[in-house]
């Protein structure tokens, strides 16, 4: 199921945002006030947006409007549990509730072998958790668990509204209520948290997504140090220009814009991989996203059209909780084979 083209356009902001000037300069004269009555000078961060009754996330926006996380405390519901036709890989249902609403995840654990690392991964828009149940399965065979988050609104098990570009969660946002985009973010925060829960703080565990799913990742890597780092596919920065009148809109743009956390995801691992042929985020956006990231990171161009596939897996598969690869890779030694295998699912 592919994204919204028309109006998200992948790395272009909706033509929405831009509201007639009298408009802008309302909300924006609203929001500054929010502004100075929520400063605090002893730890320049804002007042959190009320996050409902009993949801259990806590965060804190900075004066530039960075999110930052200060823990999340969700309920987690062990369902049907199966297993791969050779008995090599687990494969649990799983039910997050983050006080007030339930997330759908599976995880993918391998039986017999030692687990190397872990996945923490969300599909790009309108893609449901399930469309990766086979690459899920295939990652934990050769040692990675896999924990696919449904997203909120993607059409899954999880409810929510569809993304279509951001002016949904900004009304949200100006109304001083968590925004969906930002729940996205804490849902795979605690789905990190329930793997190392599982298997301890020694296994690596990163945050991964597929298109806008890369973006939520982005985030929760930035704002989560139990991610040992950030894999990237097929995404990018959002585009946006600031300082048209709309002073809340730059805010949150800000505070969910990858462009404003892949540079602190360092020293921890980031890596970007990226389509010359894709024709809906284009190449150069991802790259950049790249550029402005900190060492150590590793750039990918892989073959095929836009979202995870098959090449991208066995990059991931040779490289995710290998001590040497991305060294391998700079030096290179590592010389990759791929399957070419084109783009089916985000």
């Amino acid at each position: 199921m592919k994204e919204n083209q028309e109006t998200e356009k992948y790395g272009q902001m909706p033509r929405s945002l831009r509201t007639t000037a009298a408009l802008a300069l309302l909300i924006a004269a609203v929001f500054a006030s929010a502004i100075i009555a929520g400063c605090t000078a002893a730890n320049d961060e804002r007042t959190p947006l009320s996050s409902g009754a009993g949801e259990k996330y806590s965060y804190s926006l900075t004066e530039y409007g960075a999110l930052k996380l200060t823990g999340t405390d969700y309920a987690y519901t062990a369902g049907n549990v199966t297993y791969a036709a050779d008995g090599s890989v687990k494969i649990t249902q799983l039910t997050m509730n983050d006080g007030s609403s339930d997330v759908y995840a599976f995880i993918a654990e391998p039986v017999d072998t030692k687990a190397r690392a872990a996945v923490v991964f969300a599909s790009g828009a309108g893609v449901p958790a399930d469309r990766h149940l086979e690459r899920a399965t295939e990652y934990a065979k050769d040692g990675i668990v896999f924990m696919a988050v449904d997203i909120r609104g993607n059409g899954g098990k999880t409810e929510g509204y569809a993304f279509t570009g951001i002016d949904t969660d900004y009304k949200y946002f100006s109304r001083g209520v968590t925004p969906q985009y930002y729940k996205i973010i804490f849902d795979l925060c605690a789905a990190q948290k329930y793997i190392a829960g599982i298997y301890g703080s020694d296994l690596p565990i990163y945050a991964a997504g597929s298109s806008n799913g890369g973006r939520y990742a982005c985030v929760a890597a930035a704002i989560d140090e139990g991610f040992a780092g950030f894999v990237g596919i097929s995404t990018s920065a959002y585009v946006y220009e600031e300082g048209k009148g709309n002073a809340g809109m730059d805010i949150f743009v800000r505070s969910i814009n990858p462009d404003t956390y892949i540079g602190k995801i360092a020293p921890r691992e980031v890596y970007i991989l990226h389509s010359a042929a894709d024709s809906l985020i284009p190449y150069d956006q991802g790259l950049g996203l790249y550029n402005r990231a900190g060492e150590p990171k590793d750039f990918e161009m892989f073959i095929g059209g836009h979202g995870i596939n098959g090449e991208v897996d066995q990059y991931l598969l040779r490289t995710l909780g290998n001590a040497t690869a991305l060294e391998n890779r700079k030096s290179g030694t590592d010389i990759g084979l791929w399957t070419q295998t084109p783009s089916d699912v985000y």
